[in-house]
């Protein structure tokens, strides 16, 4: 018997609910063909219809950039694959708008399993509409990017998990119910003046977060920022933000490396049970020229005992944020669970960051005869896993 490797998403076992087509983007040389197959993501999306599944087949080649304007569902075979040749689903850009008339727009699409470079949501020019309920989770990406405010929508009830974000995110108009959450993340710019909520829980972080709006209700809560010991600042501009439950290694909890903030760009900001050790300077709230910081139960110059994590501007997936016993941030958070990535709302489940594969199951090894004469039945045995 022979062993050919497939790397396939077995998509006749898992289908969509009724009513929901799926079509296929595979480059593959020696792809299939079939009414529903492409070579190109942009051939799969224009033929698809609102909520249909659009499956990326994992190649060694990349695809190229897409643009969708109608809800649509984008699935690639996911990470860290437990199979011989893993390929992976990997593209360029992806383009979130609304459509030429305004009828239509990619609201409530999800983007999963996929590398890719950069998320733009974006708005034809004159037409304003909300981007509403995306989601995007395990897929390892650039950043979520749009700087002029002119070009980019309202962006609502979005949810942003599971990602490796290699890259600071920017936000250049207002953010309704926006979740960031168990990612690895490089930080996020909230670009805009005009109002907005988000929540950013139980994150990694290893850059800047900036906000410079007044009178929004952001939460930055149980995350972790990391860094060389005293080198850099985890926030650029912040102001009337809830900052509870986080662990500052490294990475100072101002946005001045030394600890000095200024009234201009640091103000009105509660600190609350956050733990801060071998910053540039450890005192919470952060000293200097700030106005109206204010905190209380806040753990300064303690380290938190994590498994092995480096103070380091450079991530390692081997890294464990277990917190060891007697960590001064076991149960020691504003709600009673733990401050850092364990505690909070969406509390890691492993001590460790890692991207995994897709839910669907996917073909392993398909086992077949040595020869197959033209006209001759086809006997296999396929091994499948269901994750």
């Amino acid at each position: 018997m022979k062993n050919l490797i497939f790397s396939l998403l077995m998509i006749c076992v898992v289908l969509p609910s009724l009513g929901q087509d799926v079509f296929i983007a595979d480059n593959n040389f020696n792809a299939p063909t079939g009414s529903n197959i492409f070579s190109t993501i942009q051939e799969a999306v224009d033929a698809a219809s609102a909520g249909d599944f659009i499956y990326i087949q994992p190649s060694p080649n990349a695809y190229g950039s897409v643009i969708i304007e109608k809800e649509l569902h984008l699935v690639g075979i996911g990470f860290n694959l437990d199979k011989d040749f893993p390929h992976e689903s990997v593209m360029v850009d992806i383009t979130l708008r609304n459509n030429v008339d305004n009828t239509s727009n990619a609201s409530n699409s999800t983007i999963t399993g996929i590398r890719f470079q950069e998320l733009f949501p974006l708005k034809r020019s004159g037409l304003d509409y909300t981007l509403d309920g995306i989601k995007v989770y395990n897929c390892d990406f650039d950043r979520i990017y749009w700087s002029s405010g002119s070009t980019a929508p309202v962006i609502a009830n979005a949810e942003i998990y599971d990602n490796y974000i290699d890259g600071q995110s920017v936000f250049a108009n207002a953010v309704a119910n926006l979740i960031f959450r168990n990612n690895y993340m490089e930080g996020i710019n909230f670009f805009t003046s005009a109002l907005s909520t988000a929540v950013l829980s139980n994150n990694i972080i290893y850059g800047i977060i900036e906000k410079s709006s007044e009178g929004d209700n952001v939460i930055i809560q149980n995350n972790v920022f990391v860094g060389s010991k005293g080198s850099s600042d985890s926030f650029n501009k912040l102001t009337d933000v809830i900052v509870a439950n986080n662990i500052f290694y490294g990475r100072t909890p101002s946005e001045n490396a030394s600890g000095n903030s200024n009234s201009t760009n640091f103000q009105r900001n509660i600190f609350t049970n956050n733990l801060s050790y071998e910053t540039g300077n450890d005192q919470l709230p952060p000293s200097g020229g700030g106005v109206s910081n204010s905190g209380d139960g806040n753990i300064e110059s303690s380290s938190p005992l994590f498994g092995n994590v480096q103070l380091l501007n450079t991530w390692d997936p081997a890294y464990d944020f277990t917190l060891q016993g007697g960590s001064p941030a076991l149960n020691a958070g504003s709600d009673g669970t733990d401050i850092g990535i364990s505690g909070g709302p969406y509390p890691f489940t492993d001590s460790n960051f890692v991207l995994d594969t897709t839910p669907l199951p996917t073909i392993q090894i398909l086992n077949t005869s040595t020869v197959i004469n033209p006209g001759d039945d086809l006997d296999v045995r396929i091994k499948a896993k269901s994750n």
